[in-house]
């Protein structure tokens, strides 16, 4: 999959993987992992593939700071826009750098960014990264993310189903597929399940009888 292919889809305004409110579970489940006391109000919170998705807003809103990744300039561009802030942008390896307030987002490939450009990061947010990655290269990113975060814990959403039913993206991903990229370096544990297709009749016209949707937590293993 190459990085044209979703340029393409921001350019030509193909995004029906973008949510239009905050993830309903994000919003239920995060205020709980702070009382538990998984994760503390001053998180750093890392959003991969992020998009313009509104769950950002979420995170400033709660007081975080929030570092982030997006190949599409549009995207990031109306992800400004809809916070109301007015970035500073400067050069950044083969993209650049939006940045305002307490949001940073590097505009290029995933693969380039380092860990002085992440920082010291409490949390990683995937809601859509995984899903929209084929098999050949989720390896490679999961990969990747543990090692510019490898003491985050992570938030994690995944779609399941028949693949055969439907090609991706957003690609299946299931729980055993799950364990086998991040279990060597993580506990990982189910949150949330539940099959969501009467409420996505896009997928369901697609072909698919089920789907999946399912939240982790995932705490990095005591060294």
């Amino acid at each position: 999959m190459e990085i044209s292919f979703w340029q393409e889809r921001w350019q030509k305004n193909e995004i029906g993987f973008h949510l239009p409110q905050v993830h309903v579970w994000l919003k239920r489940q995060w205020p709980q992992l702070i009382e538990q006391g998984k994760l503390s109000t001053k998180s750093r919170v890392f959003v991969p593939l992020c998009g313009k998705s509104l769950d950002i807003g979420y995170f400033l809103d709660m007081g975080h700071k929030v570092v982030a990744c997006e190949l599409s300039i549009e995207a990031v561009t109306e992800l400004f826009k809809q916070l109301k802030l007015q970035p500073s942008i400067t050069p950044w390896g083969d993209g650049q750098c939006y940045q305002a307030a307490n949001l940073c987002v590097y505009v290029g490939d995933f693969f380039t960014l380092n860990t002085q450009d992440i920082g010291n990061v409490e949390c990683i947010y995937d809601r859509a990264a995984l899903i929209a990655l084929p098999p050949a290269m989720r390896s490679d990113y999961s990969e990747k993310l543990i090692q510019l975060c490898p003491k985050a814990n992570m938030l994690l959403i995944t779609l399941d189903y028949v693949q055969s039913q439907m090609s991706g993206p957003p690609f299946a991903v299931s729980e055993q597929e799950v364990q086998e990229h991040y279990k060597t370096k993580h506990h990982v544990s189910v949150l949330v399940q539940k099959d969501i297709i009467e409420k996505e009749p896009r997928f369901k016209k697609r072909g698919l009888n089920s789907l999946t949707e399912t939240l982790y937590w995932l705490a990095p293993n005591q060294i």
